[in-house]
This record gives C-alpha cells, structure tokens and sequence, in this order.
C-alpha cells in the first residue's frame, strides 16, 4: 500500500516531521490551543443544545402562550411541528421553568365551544352526554373570556344547569346556577362593579340562568355574591398613601434615602347616626285683637294673641362604614448619612404635605434619622444568550491570540538561539586569525552575528579587529 503512495507523500511527511522534530515547543503549545479551542466548542455546544420545555405535550394554545411570554422575555426556543413542544437550551430550562411558574403558565387547557364540536360525536350519543359536551363548551368560553380580564390570572367556571325538584312538584325545576372562582393577580383587587359585571357576563352565556344565581370567590373566598362583596379601602388608601410620602420623599433626597411605613386602622364598626338643628331668624309675623259680644243674654269678650317665628330645621345623616380610617401612622425612616441633621425636623411637615388631606390632626407621624445598613448582599444575574456567546467567542479569540503570541515568541527565541550558537562556531574558526582577517570575514556578515561574535574578543583584540574594520589600520 506504501509503495502505491506517490514519491513525494513520504517527503513530505519526513519534511513535516524533522519540522516538529526541531520545533517541539511551537509545536506543543500550538497543540494545546487546538485541544482548547475544542473543548471550549464542545462545552458551548453541549450548553447550547435544546432539549424539550415539558416533560409532557401540550394543547396548541398552551404552546402559544407560552411562546409569548418566552419572546417578551428574549429567550431562545424553537417549536416541534405538531406545536406540542418547546424546545430550550438546556443551560436554561431550569430558569425558563422557573419564570413560567411564578408567571403561572401556561394556564390549564379547558376545551372551549368551537374545540368541542369539532370533536367526532356517536349519532347514537344520549341527549343530557350532548347537553354536558355544550355546556363544557360554554364554561370554556367563559373562562377564556375571564382570563383576558384586567386583574384576574386565572379562572374556574362550573354550570349547574336547571334540574327537576320533586319536593316542589312534578313540573318544577330548580333554576340554573354558576360558580366563578377567580385568581387574581398580585395586588389586583375587583371593584363592585367589576365583579357585577362578570354575574351578567356568566349569567348571558347559558340560557335560563340569572346573575343573582352566579357567585364569585376568589382564592381566600373573599368575594361571594354581589351584596357581599368586600373592597379593602383602607389597604388601597394605606399603599396610595405609603407611595405618595414615598415618592416625594425620593425626589427630594434621592432614591433609597428615605423608607417610608403607613398604617392605617379602621373603625370596625358600622354605624349610623341622625341630628336636627334649628336655627331661629327673629319674628316673623305678630298679630292682636280683642272680641266681644252677647249671645242669648249672655255677654263675652275674647282676648286674640299671635305671633310667628322664622327659623331654618337641618337634618344631617351619618353614615360609617366597618372599613372607614380611624387612626392613621406614618413612620418614615432617613438614611443619617445621605440626610442632614439639620433637615430632620423639616421633613414631618413635607409628610404632612404630601399627605394632604389623608391625614387628620389626630394622626401621628414620625420621623426618624438613622444610619441604614450597607447592602453587602450581590445577587447574581445570569448573562442572557447573546451575551454568553459572545464571552465564548472572545475567550476562543484570546485563547488564540494568546498561542500566536507564544509561538512567535518560541520562534524569536529559536532566532536568537541559532544566531548565538552560529556566532560562537565563527568565533572559533577565527580564534587564532589575525586582526585583519577576522575583520575582513566579520565585514560580509550581518551586524547581529558580527555583534555576537566581537563580545566574545578581549578588549583589546576587539577594538584592533573594529578599527581594520573601519580602516584606520594598514597591513
């Protein structure tokens, strides 16, 4: 098989050899930054390779959700054909996953109408199996409906349709009901009308159902029917409050200067008071007189006295709710080394301000400079994709950078090496010529090798052999 080779294949690997024979140490290193270079590959393609999002497949409409929230987030992914599937690199997926679940995706997958009919149906199917795929279908649409509410994270919605009563005759049916179980996002809170105008939303999705027969409740089950729905007014109006202080407070001293804490406590109580007042105006109207006369023989005289007033009646009705402010505290606390002492006592009357009408005499606040704690804590931020390739990138390029800069440096040095060791072997050829021969032969050499070779010489013999070359010296 060697013999078969052409002639110059066996040269050429001798040359290559004797080649990485006399240059063992460019060689190494160069070997090095290539076994470098591919692991570094390696490693980046092993960190980049995509492997599945879930462990299970998805509904098309998961699928699509998720992809939204992975493209707002700018993170790297790619779908299977069936739209079933994500795939993430698999450096990521643990923090993908993690987004998502604080995120609550993807929501879970309620079949809504059109995805029920297209479902095949046995001609031979009973009518209340018919009657239960609708109404699936129309808890579906409501719930697809209510997630896209401003506020609300996710939703339940479960139909009980009318059914015969038989304790209320053989014709009577029990009305239609719903229960609405909503998950609301982190410190959204539902106003009386919203949640009224949900009832009538459910309510005319399924036919013979009225929203006094609908009842919403959130997580807590805080919200249940439309007499008992409860909105924390004095929480909104302590986070309005704390965030007011706050924000003037920051723009005044800077951010992270001031901490500011509001809280408010209610009455309890309900109640209800009346009161009438009265204010007169002075005399109105006087009038006088006297009768007299006879009747059957009988004589009278009558005395008439009347006067009128003029006065204003108001009457006031009071009314307090259970959740109506009582007492009122704000607490606001001053980095003593960004806020001067001298600006402390000023500060409890810009709260005040800031405050407006929210605080009332009775209310306390107070003010207090103290020296906060430095923030030694470092949380680690993980590169996004683009940037982490871009540090692969640079790191191969100095690694490279790095090899080119030693194998020239070996190369210098081998230079240097060769130089010097041909300068010696000279020096002895010419250690017993004359001055004027060494100097002739030194002439047509280059001026390193010619350096080299005159350290080498006495000074005495050195400096006879540069004036020959020069030509100050004859014979």
């Amino acid at each position: 098989m060697l013999a078969n080779l052409p002639p110059i294949v066996p040269r050429v690997l001798g040359q290559t050899v004797s080649w990485l024979v006399r240059r063992k140490t460019p060689a190494l290193a160069a070997g090095c930054a290539l076994s470098v270079l591919v692991i570094i590959v390696a490693v980046s393609s092993r960190m980049n390779a995509l492997t599945p999002l879930f462990a299970a497949p998805l509904h098309p409409s998961q699928t699509l959700e998720v992809e939204r929230a992975l493209t707002i987030w700018n993170e790297p992914f790619m779908a299977d054909a069936q739209h079933t599937q994500l795939f993430v690199p698999a450096l990521h997926r643990r923090d993908v996953l993690l987004r998502l679940t604080l995120a609550g995706l993807p929501h879970r997958f309620v079949p809504t109408t059109s995805e029920v009919l297209e479902q095949q149906e046995s001609a031979f199917a009973p009518q209340s199996s018919v009657d239960d795929r609708r109404r699936a279908g129309i808890e579906g649409d409501l719930v697809a409906g209510l997630r896209r509410s401003n506020g609300v994270a996710d939703a339940t919605v479960v139909i009980a349709p009318a059914v015969a009563d038989p304790l209320l005759g053989d014709d009577a049916r029990a009305p239609a009901s719903a229960s609405v179980q909503l998950v609301m996002q982190s410190g959204a809170v539902l106003s009386p009308s919203a949640i009224s105008g949900m009832k009538r939303f459910v309510a005319a999705a399924y036919p013979g159902l009225t929203p006094e027969r609908v009842v919403i409740v959130d997580g807590t089950g805080s919200l249940a029917g439309a007499s008992q729905v409860t909105v924390d007014r004095a929480g909104a109006r302590e986070q309005r409050l704390q965030s007011s202080i706050q924000s003037a407070l920051d723009e005044v001293f800077g951010a992270g200067a001031a901490i500011v804490r509001v809280s408010l406590r209610s009455s309890g109580l309900e109640r209800t008071s009346q009161s009438t007042r009265v204010t007169p105006h002075g005399l109105l109207e006087s009038d006088s007189g006297k009768e007299h006369g006879s009747d059957g023989g009988k004589h009278f005289e009558r005395d008439r006295d009347r006067t009128r007033y003029a006065y204003d009646t108001v009457v006031e009705h009071q009314a307090s709710h259970a959740d109506a402010v009582a007492h009122v505290a704000v607490a606001v606390f001053l980095d003593a080394r960004k806020v001067a002492a001298d600006q402390v006592a000023s500060v409890k009357d810009l709260v005040r301000a800031a405050a407006g009408a929210d605080l009332a005499a009775g209310d306390d606040v107070a003010v207090q400079a103290l020296p906060f704690a430095a923030d030694q804590s470092v949380t680690p931020r993980r590169l996004p994709a683009n940037v982490s390739r871009f540090v692969a990138v640079a790191l191969i390029v100095l690694c490279l950078c790095a090899g080119g800069w030693y194998l020239r440096s070996s190369h210098i040095s081998t230079q240097m090496n060769e130089r010097q060791t041909a300068a010696a072997m000279l020096g002895v050829a010419l250690e017993r010529e004359l001055p004027q021969t060494t100097a002739y032969v030194l002439s047509s050499m280059p001026p390193t090798v010619r350096a080299n070779v005159l350290r080498e010489y006495p000074p005495e013999l050195r400096q006879q052999i540069e004036r020959h070359m020069n030509g100050h010296a004859h014979g």
